[in-house]
């Protein structure tokens, strides 16, 4: 390497640092090319499709676990009791965001459409335990023992009823039983 390469390499450097500083200049004096925003104040627009936090809404959640089977990650959790009409009642549903990947899987199998991307973005905590969203907001212990009341007055019902067919078909008049006919002798 001699002095040529040398003093090539310094130009080679000037060179590409003006062309640089030409178009940063260039994008500083622009108005319309205005890039920057003031945070707090000013917020991008979010694309229409823009995969956000998760949001249940859990009055038409039908407690499939669908959305937890297709999590690749399990950072839904969701917990279901069967109601005196059969029918799943959600105890608890809870979606952990500081694992989520915003994949979307979850909210494409879901039957009922209840789960959804919402264009929230920022949510800053202190601890992990923040960042898990709660969306049944009554206990799980207080909704599971409500259920089982419920169950269980259902049950006492059906069977009262159960009891009462019997005791009205016990008391029915029982039809007479046909009598035979002679037999002719020949």
């Amino acid at each position: 390497m001699g002095l040529k390469a040398y003093i090539n390499d310094i130009v080679e450097a000037v060179v590409t640092t003006a062309k640089g500083m030409r178009i940063t200049a260039r994008y500083g004096v622009d108005p319309k090319e205005e890039v920057t925003l003031q945070y707090p104040e000013e917020r991008w627009d979010v694309p229409e499709r823009f995969r956000g936090f998760l949001f249940n809404d859990v009055k038409t959640c039908t407690s499939c676990t669908m959305c937890v089977k297709a999590c690749p990650i399990d950072c839904i959790s969701l917990e279901a009791v069967r109601g005196a009409d059969k029918k799943m009642v959600l105890a608890s549903y809870d979606i952990n965001i500081g694992r989520c990947m915003y994949c979307g899987l979850c909210v494409e199998v879901c039957p009922p459409k209840s789960l959804k991307h919402t264009g929230g973005y920022e949510m800053a905590s202190l601890g992990r335990g923040e960042l898990i969203l709660h969306f049944v907001k009554e206990d799980a212990a207080e909704i599971k023992a409500r259920v089982a009341r419920q169950v269980a007055e259902a049950a006492a019902k059906a069977a009262e009823a159960a009891r009462a067919a019997e005791a009205a078909k016990a008391e029915a008049p029982k039809p007479p039983e046909p009598t035979p006919a002679p037999e002719k002798k020949e």
